[in-house]
């Protein structure tokens, strides 16, 4: 069974996507805007993969029917505890628990990912032991595995430029082999926004939410 994880906090004022707010012309209220509108976003590409269950890992507890709501088909999961390393590797014991074979984890801050670059992760993952979504800034905007393995989430220096360098290592040391999709940035500054406002001017297709969300801003181009 495949299954996509989606890593997601509830998009309330002061929460998601503080560094959003510093934009112009957005504040708490339009970053919490913004951050639903990029879950809502998410959620949907990972509706479009054929075959793959979704689990929807949330915070802070207390939004449980908010996520629910959101996705009613959806496995809705409490994140756990820890550093974002814990939480991650939580939430792949929860799938690999609840019968996944190959699962695939992301979070909120790539609503331009699309059904396909999803679909090639698990692709990837026939071949390989692993598969990570190279992120501009040095992290990773997806990872991909066949089974639990919690070393790839010890010791590394989360929100710095070197965590996906150090997670490749964590890999090559433990023997897994790991594939690479296509670099992607992550959307969490006012040049990220500015960026994700002129592919959605390229493609009206793209991220509907998004651009509703960024139109009610006056931000849409």
């Amino acid at each position: 069974m495949h299954e996509l994880i989606v890593l997601a906090k509830a998009p309330r004022p002061g929460l998601a996507k503080t560094r959003l707010a510093r934009a112009p012309g957005v504040g708490a209220g339009g970053a919490a805007a913004l951050a639903d509108a990029f879950l809502r976003d998410t959620v949907a590409a990972c509706g479009r993969v054929a075959g793959a269950r979704l689990t929807l890992c949330f915070s802070p507890a207390d939004a449980e029917p908010f996520f629910r709501e959101l996705a009613p088909n959806a496995r809705v999961e409490p994140q756990r505890d820890g550093d974002l390393g814990a939480r991650i590797d939580g939430a792949f014991d929860a799938a690999f628990r609840a019968g996944a074979t190959r699962a695939v984890a992301l979070g909120m801050d790539t609503p331009h990912v699309t059904p396909e670059r999803l679909s090639r992760a698990f692709a990837e993952l026939e071949r390989a032991d692993s598969v990570f979504g190279p992120a501009t800034d040095g992290g990773y905007y997806l990872i991909g595995l066949r089974e639990r393995r919690p070393e790839l989430f010890r010791d590394v220096d989360w929100s710095t430029p070197r965590v996906l360098a150090q997670s490749l290592e964590r890999a090559r040391a433990a023997g897994l082999e790991a594939a690479r999709l296509d670099e992607l940035f992550d959307v969490d500054d006012s040049e990220a926004l500015e960026r994700l406002e002129r592919l959605i001017a390229a493609n009206d297709e793209l991220c509907p939410h998004t651009a509703r969300a960024l139109a009610a801003l006056g931000r849409a181009r």
